[in-house]
């Protein structure tokens, strides 16, 4: 079986703190600035910040930023900040992109802020305190994990409403990722599961053992999680990454990229990416060898015309067989091809 691998590496100065996919590209953030390379690692701008960039999300062209006490919205393409930014007594905690456009952002005073795509203020609504924003059941529905460890459905209308979806007590929770999200019990299990807006359409245990899981990500081969020691597993597959860093990102499909504290970023492909990437290898080591035969040929072709010219024939036809040129008749008159 064909497995995930490194595709390239890159070196940042000082931390990385967040890192984020969109269509074409991944953004990161360290020290006061952020950077944005396409997905085969070549560097298309860099931004300096009044402070530190702790989170980034992204929302089709659009990227949203927290920093400081403030969140500010840019262009995706050009790095361009579309306004001066939005700010509230704390800071906000996360930041989630709203189906169809738009901002939704915790802040540690157990409030909602609504934001439109421009990144402009909308409403604020008290939600109680807020560990995890996880993901939209639907357009209306935000699921949220609690501060008491619970699932709980958020209805972002005029009238806002809330329920717990159930009683039980989760010590982790991922993000929502094509339906389904993953939860640690308190005895240490990890589950699987497909909410809706009052409960669960599927949930099923995945596995008994205690994987202490920090981060998890999504790809079409499933679910991939982080630990506290920075060993990177996927469910499905077992494959394991280990000492690569301590932040991961995906595009929910086929590229995950990994941190380490020293500002070090691997992006990883999929089994079809490295196949590709091996192929273009091999196409152009192909292309270097063609190239050099051919000049080879070039030089001992000419060396072959030089020895005729002075008449050292038997040089001169051991050159030319050499070549594949043979049956040929040498002397006065010159050489022919029988």
């Amino acid at each position: 079986m064909q497995k995930w691998g490194i595709l390239s590496s890159h070196n940042f100065d000082g931390v990385i703190t967040s890192i984020e996919f969109n269509i074409s590209g991944i953004a990161i953030s360290n020290n006061k600035k952020i950077h944005y390379l396409d997905l085969q690692g070549n560097r298309q701008w860099s931004i300096q910040m009044p402070f530190k960039p702790y989170q980034i999300k992204c929302n089709g062209k659009l990227f949203g930023i927290l920093m400081g006490n403030g969140f500010i919205v840019i262009n995706s393409e050009t790095g361009e900040q579309l306004h001066e930014g939005r700010s509230t007594q704390g800071g906000f905690s996360q930041i989630i992109n709203r189906p169809g456009g738009g901002w939704v952002l915790s802040d540690r005073h157990e409030q909602l802020h609504l934001f439109n795509e421009q990144g402009y203020g909308i409403k604020r609504l008290f939600s109680g305190k807020i560990r995890k924003l996880i993901g939209w059941i639907d357009r209306e529905h935000l699921l949220v994990h609690d501060g008491d460890g619970t699932l709980r459905c958020v209805r972002l209308m005029a009238q806002t409403t809330q329920r717990q979806i159930e009683e039980k007590v989760w010590s982790w929770a991922s993000k929502l990722e094509n339906g389904e999200l993953l939860m640690q019990s308190l005895e240490g299990e990890i589950w699987k599961g497909k909410p809706n807006t009052n409960g669960w359409d599927e949930l099923n245990q995945v596995t008994d053992k205690c994987l202490e899981p920090l981060i998890s990500v999504y790809s079409h081969e499933g679910w991939w999680i982080m630990n506290m020691e920075s060993k990177v597993f996927n469910l499905k597959t077992n494959q394991e990454f280990e000492n690569l860093g301590h932040l991961i990102a995906s595009n929910s499909k086929d590229f995950l990229a990994v941190a380490n504290n020293k500002g070090l970023l691997r992006i990883i492909g999929s089994p079809e990416l490295i196949k590709e990437k091996n192929d273009e290898i091999s196409f152009e080591h192909e292309k270097i060898k063609y190239s050099l035969n051919s000049e080879n040929r070039q030089n001992t072709f000419r060396l072959a015309k030089n020895a005729e010219a002075i008449n050292d024939y038997d040089n001169a036809k051991k050159l030319y067989e050499s070549l594949g040129i043979e049956n040929i008749k040498l002397g006065s008159e010159g050489m022919k091809n029988e």
